[in-house]
């Protein structure tokens, strides 16, 4: 098929990209880096460099490309010029709809979108599936998010002529991600300074960098609309994974820090996702995509990723614990 992908030059798309190449796909990668389009030409694909906010030349490009599906893997967590958060958010909403836009008036007949499955609605017990609203009542440190990814949904799903695909990928690790062991989150646990909040109830679903992308793959089949959980097997709270996490980078034992002073020196962010997110189940991708993860367990994945971390020597909501 012809594809065209925006944001093939992140985390996931620098593994996803040389897949697509190597099922025999023609691979159209967008980026704004023209650093960064010579990676993207040594994995396969034709490289454009463009901007999702410039509508009319990304409505050029996306119509040269004559793609069949368009996948939107766009983020502005690594900005450098601005607040990474703020800029996802933009790219989530006004983004998404001019990316839906072009990949319409083009004539393609997919469109894949890269969504997060931790921005559910913490209410109740047990793993949050697909049907599970999202946060959208949630204090006004946090709604931004939820609607901005509700928008991206909304507009995927709803993009008149063609089938839309919404991943909600859970937390992704590997190389080039926060939890990278020379990144934020590392950094923090380091130096001592991600400590447990609460009673560290936050509930992490995981995803290695890989797995994330073969599911993307999978999840190209014309007869898979919807939304689908891309998470691995082991849903864990932050009080289990952190510990372990310390220990594999041989730093100091994480300490706590009671909820309300967090709220004050965190904020209301963190202080959900470190003590009130609730894991995500990846039953219905399993059944309905035919998908399982190699690494099914971050404990296996962590171990593999921080086994080289003394010899080497965030999404952004680690970014502020390492800087402290």
């Amino acid at each position: 098929m012809n594809i065209f992908i925006a944001g093939g030059t992140g985390a996931i798309g620098r593994l996803l990209v040389p897949m697509l190449v190597g099922a025999g796909h023609k691979v159209v990668g967008m980026t704004r880096s023209a650093d960064r389009a010579s990676g993207l030409e040594q994995m396969g694909a034709v490289a454009v460099i463009g901007d999702v906010f410039d509508q009319g030349r990304l409505a050029e490009q996306v119509a040269q490309a004559e793609p069949e599906v368009v996948i939107h893997q766009l983020t502005a967590f690594g900005a450098k010029d601005g607040d990474p958060l703020a800029e996802t958010i933009r790219v989530r909403i006004e983004g998404t709809r001019n990316l839906v836009a072009a990949a319409r008036a083009a004539g393609a007949r997919r469109f894949v979108a890269q969504s997060i499955s931790f921005i559910c609605s913490p209410a109740g017990d047990g793993l949050t599936d697909e049907n599970t609203p999202l946060y959208l009542d949630a204090p006004p440190a946090i709604r931004p998010l939820a609607q901005a990814v509700a928008a991206l949904e909304h507009q995927t799903l709803n993009a008149n002529g063609m089938v839309g695909t919404v991943l909600r990928y859970g937390w992704f690790y590997g190389p080039g991600t926060n939890y990278d062991p020379k990144d934020s989150i590392p950094r923090a646990i380091r130096k001592g300074k991600m400590p447990l909040v609460g009673s560290g109830a936050g509930v992490y679903s995981f995803i290695n960098l890989r797995d994330a992308a073969a599911a993307t793959i999978l999840a190209l089949h014309p007869d898979k609309p919807g939304i689908y959980n891309i998470v691995d097997d082991s849903p864990a709270p932050l009080s289990e994974w952190l510990p372990v996490a310390a220990r594999l980078l041989k730093a100091p034992d994480p300490s706590r820090m009671d909820e309300s002073l967090a709220r004050e020196k965190l904020g209301d962010m963190l202080v959900y996702i470190m003590n009130e997110q609730r894991g995500a189940s990846n039953a219905k991708a399993k059944r309905e995509l035919n998908w399982e993860p190699l690494v099914p367990s971050w404990r296996t994945g962590f171990e593999a990723l921080y086994s080289t971390a003394e010899a080497n020597g965030g999404i952004a909501f680690g970014s502020k614990l390492a800087s402290e």
